[in-house]
């Protein structure tokens, strides 16, 4: 028995002295576990409003990803959730630098067109610059014009600069027309 014991016993020395030692994570695979560990903060709660710093930590991370691994498939989708989050925390300026990136650097990214009709958005809500938020919704219905967007951007091009109360008068009407 004690030659089982100590045959097993040095079976398992011998295996743990074999065992690699464990990679360092790299600078990209660190910045990705700081995204998720923050994304699962944040998002937590559907319902509460976003820290602002704690936004501004996030969108940091999805650059800093993009800049560490341009290269990677994740990397535009992290430039693009960059974009949305600073949207969401009031920072036009800088999701319109994230989708402008996308649209004129990844012109072949899955979202492009709605990184394009976002610019827009961000520029019309959050800037209060219709000349530029017009710029970029001509330009969306140009590229795109059967995209599930392209009525939008029409929509917010024929209504720009009007009050929410105009807005619904208008809506009310057209619902009397159709009655």
């Amino acid at each position: 028995m004690r030659n089982v014991v100590a045959i097993v016993s040095l079976v398992s020395i011998g295996l743990f002295a074999c065992k690699e030692p464990a990679k360092p994570l790299t600078e990209s695979e660190k910045t990705l576990a700081q995204i998720d560990s923050l994304e699962a903060v944040l998002f937590a709660d559907a319902e509460a409003n976003v820290d602002h710093k704690a936004g501004m930590t996030l969108v940091r991370s999805y650059a800093k990803f993009y800049q560490l691994s341009e290269k990677d498939s994740l990397a535009v989708d992290m430039l693009f959730k960059a974009g949305e989050v600073s949207m969401g925390i009031g920072q036009g300026n800088l999701a319109v630098k994230y989708f402008r990136t996308i649209t004129e650097d990844h012109s072949d990214f899955h979202k492009a067109p709605e990184a394009l009709f976002l610019s827009g958005f961000c520029e019309e809500n959050l800037n209060k610059d219709t000349a530029q938020a017009r710029f970029f919704y001509e330009s969306f219905i140009a590229g795109f014009p059967n995209h599930k967007l392209a009525e939008d951007a029409q929509f917010s091009i024929q209504n720009m600069g009007k009050s929410d109360e105009d807005l619904i008068k208008m809506f009310q009407e057209n619902m009397k027309k159709t009655s």
